[in-house]
């Protein structure tokens, strides 16, 4: 699953690398769990590069903390769905947004230890 970075003074998070925290400006960012998010938009690119399958679903997901992320998102995906964010072939490829599913363990995947109902 990918991790975000966190403001150790606000909470802030972040899926991208900063320095410093944008909103209060403090450093020392600490890595964390992503968690649950929930898919907020959907589209779909229909010309793409060589190499990337057309249609390429897309999804903008929020994630506690603030972070948002658009990335690949598994078929059958819509808004409002509850998400993870993982890296389906190591660190190297692309992230995606795959649902969450009733073998993932709950406890790691939320920063507050609910589980978000879909």
């Amino acid at each position: 699953m990918t991790r975000v970075l966190e403001c150790p003074d606000c909470g802030r998070r972040t899926f991208y690398e900063k320095r410093r925290c944008l909103d209060c400006g403090a450093d020392g960012l600490r890595t964390r769990e992503s968690g649950v998010g929930t898919v907020q938009a959907v589209t779909a690119v229909h010309v793409t590069p060589d190499g990337v399958s057309a249609p390429n679903r897309l999804g903008l997901a929020s994630f506690d903390g603030g972070a948002s992320i658009i990335a690949r998102l598994e078929d059958g995906l819509g808004a409002g769905d509850s998400v993870v964010l993982e890296t389906p072939d190591g660190a190297g490829s692309p992230p995606r947004l795959a649902p969450v599913g009733p073998d993932r363990d709950q406890e790691t995947l939320t920063s507050s230890g609910k589980q978000r109902d879909r």
